[in-house]
């Protein structure tokens, strides 16, 4: 096999190594795979998710403007301060919206 098809097979593998609560080597076994090769891509893939995990601890925001509201009249529907010193300020907070937003905080703390 290339390296391009381990490492395709492998992100195939994976998921289904962890939802089958086998061990490594018992994984491997069953299905034919050499452990060295296994571990190298368990761990590449896994140091490239937390690679781009944590290259952007941000959620994205989309801004729209709304010229039929006066900026006097605007008042936001949730304020939370942090402790660090800043707070954020959101008009027409969903529930899907708000709890994300409160992970990334509980994340800052």
């Amino acid at each position: 096999m290339t390296s391009s098809q381990n490492k395709a097979a492998m992100q195939v593998h994976l998921p289904q190594w962890q939802a089958s609560q086998l061990s490594q080597a018992a994984y491997c076994k069953r299905h034919n795979l050499k452990p060295h090769i296994f571990s190298y891509y368990k761990n590449k893939l896994s140091e490239s998710r937390a690679s781009t995990e944590q290259a952007s601890p941000f959620i994205p925001v989309k801004l729209v403007a709304d010229d039929s509201l006066a900026p006097s009249s605007i008042q936001p529907a949730v304020i939370v301060t942090h402790t660090n010193g800043f707070s954020l300020e959101i008009a027409d907070m969903s529930l899907a919206v708000l709890k994300p937003v409160l992970e990334l905080l509980r994340s800052i703390s």
